[in-house]
């Protein structure tokens, strides 16, 4: 009895005859949607990506327009500084060049000293 229960294969009453070649041409299929799909899947993400993009640029670009009209607005309505010392100080180009350039000084090295 136990002999003979090891004689037979579990797997071969499961996938034999008809099931077994539907299951084969259900996996054939599936795999064959898959490679047809897939180049349709890469274009339609392309695609988005694009447009997504593209979207991006035209949005951003009409929010840095308004911030920049809403800076603009709220610089002329804020009082100038009255005194030309502060103006020195608060310079909107603080590393401008003097009117006279400068000159550093070189310093040689005297080995014997």
């Amino acid at each position: 009895m136990i002999y003979h229960q090891f004689q037979q294969r579990p797997f071969q009453s499961r996938f034999s005859g008809g099931r077994g070649w539907l299951t084969f041409a259900i996996g054939l299929l599936v795999m064959t949607l898959a490679l047809l799909a897939l180049p349709f899947v890469i274009l339609f993400g392309a695609i988005s990506f694009i447009c997504l993009s593209l979207f991006g640029r035209v949005f951003l670009k009409r929010q840095l327009a308004k911030f920049r009209q809403q800076t603009q607005a709220q610089q002329e309505f804020q009082p100038q500084p009255s005194h030309k010392q502060a103006n020195r100080f608060f310079n909107d180009t603080p590393f401008a060049r003097q009117s006279a350039p400068r000159q550093g000084r070189t310093f040689e090295h005297d080995p014997n000293a």
